[in-house]
């Protein structure tokens, strides 16, 4: 038997295996309206709020959700996580916060970036 690990951020947002990661606890976790979590995930705002489950919704939503999850083992915690996410510059990133980054549409560079930090090699 395949014991699965769980996530307490992911599955904080979470309503059910088939919609996946639901914008609007995001949206709470982040102290965000769906139109703030829209643009940041880079879909319209209407998609969002009519097809959240779609696979395009879940593919935007996904990197920012799992940058949370890892900022909070990192960092100590899920409230850390959102004020480090939200307010903190980033000293490799220009001095960056978290937030703007993701809103560039790179939210890959901020997962690579905290792989490092978790490795001990970030610059």
């Amino acid at each position: 038997m395949v014991e699965t690990q769980h996530d307490p951020v992911i599955d904080g947002l979470i309503v059910d295996a088939v919609l996946g990661i639901d914008p609007i606890r995001l949206g709470d976790m982040l102290h965000m309206t769906q139109a703030e979590i829209a643009d940041l995930a880079g879909v319209y705002r209407t998609t969002l709020a009519r097809n959240p489950g779609s696979p395009e919704v879940q593919a935007k939503l996904g990197p920012i959700a799992t940058i949370l999850s890892r900022a909070s083992d990192v960092g100590g915690g899920l409230a850390k996580a959102v004020i480090w996410f939200r307010h903190q510059p980033i000293a490799a990133f220009g001095y960056k916060r978290a937030v703007d980054i993701v809103h560039g549409r790179k939210a890959g560079e901020v997962l690579r970036w905290l792989d490092a930090l978790e490795d001990g090699t970030y610059a």
